[in-house]
């Protein structure tokens, strides 16, 4: 038998490297022995609970009784909190209602209302003595109460967001009905009810139908054809960016099982979530390739491009883009507060409330990128400020392009070399970590609290290489439209390569950067700052450009698929509308939500459903009465608005 031992130890020593990789030299077992981070008491119980109700939402750091002789789970504690990529297991994020789990409280709970200072300290106590056995006492650092009164009141700006809405509403029926009354004449008078009066012609900007063929309409011109692929990867892109912001708001609320989002970055197939923010900088790509085909189609037999353009440009981009995102503000700072309850709704739901009734200047003005953006409103409006921005940037440098054709490429080349070059000094200058680490603690407060997310993940000024390689692929896409470059077999399997290659290659660097053993150096994470957007948009764009010049075969038929011509213009309104929506999903959330990969899954393909049907709401209400009243209201215009601005991520190629 003595001779099976030393296979015996290494089988055992395997098994047990296995059992202690996720958490160090923390075995599940000893792992359960800590407190639950998360804990909910019964909300609705305990709203029904008349003078004693009063529901706290409380952070609660632990502490050893004793520190000189911890006890054995403070020493779990400290083991596993000594990880980045783990929870802090010390901060314990508890709803409680007060009479219940601290009985001794309940006589004065009418006094702990107003006092919310004793409260903690009471509250303090009796956690101290719920985990005392464990060698451990509390402080509750953290804490927001609510009684059966709601916390905020509908106030006069509530009231007016309503009756603007209700207005709205209205106008949208009359519109309707008047068009649909019109349907039903012939031709001629159908022109004269709806084309020959202001009246009419307003209110069928409103008409419903009218809008709804507007969206699903088609434009089979041959240069729309060939960039039908621009819609379907906003789409995909769209999904990813849901999915994305799923798992971020998953982390942000209580989960049964931590574990698994501690173990998340383990696994590679989740470097899609993980390290899948990057899917954003294709919507950059999109807007800088529409801009300069559009410019250049538009002055190709012109002499001169005046300045004033850049302003037309400009304000009929602000005013198709404005509307629909100030909706989305109004409704984000008012109502969206009131449409439910929850341990985690002050949270989840109520910072947003309170950000955008801060802040939301910021977002009509396009800097929330930059100004006070921990307290941003609407957190991934991030990405319109930044476009904002950058479309500004990129009407000079195709004015440049257009004035100075000989030296194309130098102009390109110089912002292309600036675009690589910004973020990759940034992240020098200040050693910020390779990537900005998508770790427990930093999703629970949405990146707010990260200044490395701050610096280096918003700004306009990071994200330019998405818009340039944009610029360049829109000037190839012109230049190049009806001739076939890619002919050979040797190119075509090179842009498979291309394609497929580079942007998951991007993604799954993710792999070894989350590794345990990955080494912090500052000029590699420097270059892999200053390249990864950059080669990501690049094979996109590569993979777009081959699709239009009839490559492809099932990629170029999944890019090409009609239905998602419609999906792609609906992306606009998505993007604005669903990060509320799975924020309220999350807030209403009554017990800790146990977290797998087909929870995830259903969550994810939930949101997505709810983001499109939000979206076609707010699309068919207000972003195409807005186009039509601006194609109305502004005719001089017209012709120029529609070449020069390609409206970013919401162009409509019919």
């Amino acid at each position: 038998m003595m001779i099976f031992n030393p296979f015996l130890k290494v089988v055992w020593l395997v098994c047990a490297v296995l059992v202690l990789q996720v958490h160090g030299d923390v075995t599940d077992a000893e792992y359960e022995l800590m407190p639950p981070i998360f804990h909910l008491d019964n909300f609705d119980q305990c709203m029904v609970l008349g003078e004693k109700a009063l529901y706290c939402s409380i952070s609660i750091q632990l502490e050893p009784v004793d520190s000189k002789h911890p006890s054995q789970v403070w020493k779990i504690t400290r083991k596993v909190i000594s990880r980045g990529k783990n929870y802090r297991h010390d901060r314990l994020r508890h709803g409680v209602c007060v009479a219940i789990s601290c009985p001794n409280l309940s006589a004065n709970v009418t006094f702990f209302k107003t006092n919310h200072k004793l409260l903690k300290t009471e509250l303090s106590k009796c956690y101290t003595k719920k985990y005392s056995g464990l060698g451990l006492k509390s402080v509750v650092t953290r804490l927001h109460c609510e009684t059966q009164e709601p916390v905020y009141d509908i106030d006069i700006y509530d009231i007016l967001v309503a009756t603007i809405l209700f207005i709205l509403f209205v106008i949208v029926v009359i519109g309707s009905f008047y068009e649909g009354c019109a349907r039903y004449k012939t031709k001629e008078e159908y022109d004269k009810i709806t084309k020959t009066t202001t009246a009419g012609r307003i209110l069928t900007c409103f008409s419903l139908p009218k809008n709804w063929e507007r969206l699903t309409s088609i434009n089979n011109s041959p240069d729309a054809i060939s960039l039908r692929p621009i819609n379907a990867i906003r789409f995909y892109s769209m999904c990813l960016v849901i999915m994305c912001h799923t798992c971020m708001v998953a982390y942000a609320g209580p989960i049964v099982n931590p574990q698994f989002f501690e173990r998340m970055t383990e696994n590679s197939m989740n470097m899609l979530v993980v390290n899948g923010a990057m899917s954003t900088q294709t919507f950059f790509l999109m807007a800088g390739w529409l801009l300069s085909y559009h410019f250049f189609l538009t002055f190709e037999r012109r002499k001169h491009v005046r300045f004033s353009y850049i302003v037309i440009a400009f304000v009929n981009r602000y005013i198709r883009l404005t509307p629909s995102f100030l909706v989305t503000i109004a409704i984000s700072s008012t109502w969206l507060y009131h449409v439910g309850r929850g341990p985690f709704w002050h949270k989840l739901v109520g910072t947003e409330f309170r950000h955008c009734r801060m802040n939301w200047w910021a977002n009509l003005l396009y800097i929330n990128n930059y100004y006070d953006s921990k307290h941003m409103c609407m957190q991934q409006s991030w990405y319109l400020a930044a476009d904002t921005q950058l479309f500004l940037l990129s009407l000079v440098i195709v004015m440049l392009m257009w004035k100075y054709q000989h030296q194309i490429k130098f102009i390109l080349g110089i912002f292309l070399a600036t675009s690589i070059l910004i973020p990759g000094m940034i992240n020098y200058a200040f050693d910020y970590d390779i990537v900005v680490r998508a770790y427990p603690e930093n999703l629970y407060n949405m990146q707010l609290d990260n200044r490395h997310w701050h610096n280096t993940y918003i700004p306009a000024h990071n994200n330019m290489s998405g818009y340039v390689v944009g610029l360049i692929f829109g000037y190839l896409f012109y230049k190049y439209r009806n001739q076939k470059i890619l002919t050979k077999k040797f190119h075509i399997a090179i842009w498979w390569i291309i394609t497929w290659g580079l942007p998951l290659s991007m993604i799954f660097l993710g792999v070894p950067i989350y590794k345990d053993s990955y080494q912090h150096s500052r000029t590699i994470a420097a270059i892999y700052a200053a390249l990864v957007r950059c080669l990501y948009v690049l094979g996109i764009a590569i993979g777009i450009f081959g699709v239009s010049q009839g490559v492809g075969w099932f990629l170029r038929d999944a890019l090409c698929w009609l239905p998602l011509q419609v999906f792609g213009r609906l992306s606009y309104c998505a993007y604005l509308i669903h990060v509320a929506l799975i924020r309220v999903r999350g807030g209403l959330l009554r017990t800790p939500l146990y977290v797998n990969s087909y929870v995830f899954l259903n969550q994810t393909l939930g949101d997505i459903a709810m983001a499109y049907i939000f979206a076609l709401i707010l699309c068919l209400f207000v972003e195409m009465p807005v186009s039509a009243l601006q194609k109305l209201l502004v005719p001089q215009l017209e012709e120029r608005r529609k070449l020069i601005s390609p409206q970013d991520n919401k162009q409509k190629l019919r």
